[in-house]
């Protein structure tokens, strides 16, 4: 009788109640934490001041996890990636700085011309990057009204300078903004090469290899 009522007393002990509900509580918001740990990505940061036109090294960055929200991941140098050759930067960087994309450039960029190009969403690589060689296609608009030309290829092989979201380019508005590098051949030909581009939505497709 007396050990059953003791076993009885200890369960009603508020302090024990409270302990389970503490108990509960940390392992939920361990969860919680192992979650949002989870819910990062590597991307390369710069430990020292760089200054604009000078190459990269592996010893100049650091990987540092970052929450990204939607796709802002893929405006930034991913750290799962090697760093890419023969490229320099395009502007000073501030040590702490995260690396972006659109902050490299080639090294040795012998174009004549360079031509911004607003590609929108869908339209391009998600993980494009400078130094990627690609097509530019020009596609029917769907909304334009009337008989629908077929797709056509306006540049052949050329290569991707910097790619900005940050700001409209030739008028656009949610569109990324990419340069491209022109040769000689493809800066005589500007006029029609605009006319085309123009006629439409422009797609650019990366050369494999």
């Amino acid at each position: 009788m007396t050990a059953r009522r003791l076993g009885s007393a200890r369960w009603r002990d508020p302090r024990l109640a409270v302990g389970i509900v503490l108990m509960s509580a940390s392992v939920i918001l361990g969860v919680r934490v192992v979650d949002a740990a989870d819910d990062t990505v590597p991307v390369w940061s710069v430990q020292e001041d760089v200054s604009a036109g000078s190459p990269l090294t592996a010893s100049q960055l650091t990987a540092r996890h970052v929450h990204f929200d939607g796709d802002d991941a893929r405006l930034y140098l991913s750290a799962d990636a090697a760093l890419p050759r023969g490229m320099v930067l395009d502007h000073d960087v501030s040590a702490g700085e995260l690396l972006a994309v659109s902050s490299l450039r080639l090294e040795t960029d012998t174009s004549a011309a360079e031509l911004p190009l607003a590609v929108s969403s869908g339209s391009l690589p998600a993980d494009l990057a400078p130094g990627d060689l690609v097509d530019v296609w020009v596609t029917p608009d769907p909304a334009e009204p009337g008989p629908t030309s077929a797709a056509a290829e306006v540049l052949s092989e050329v290569s991707i300078v910097s790619l900005d979201t940050s700001s409209a380019a030739l008028g656009a508005g949610d569109a990324t903004r990419i340069l491209i590098a022109l040769d000689d051949a493809a800066v005589a030909g500007l006029g029609e090469t605009l006319s085309r581009l123009s006629s439409g939505q422009v797609v650019l497709v990366r050369k494999s290899g």
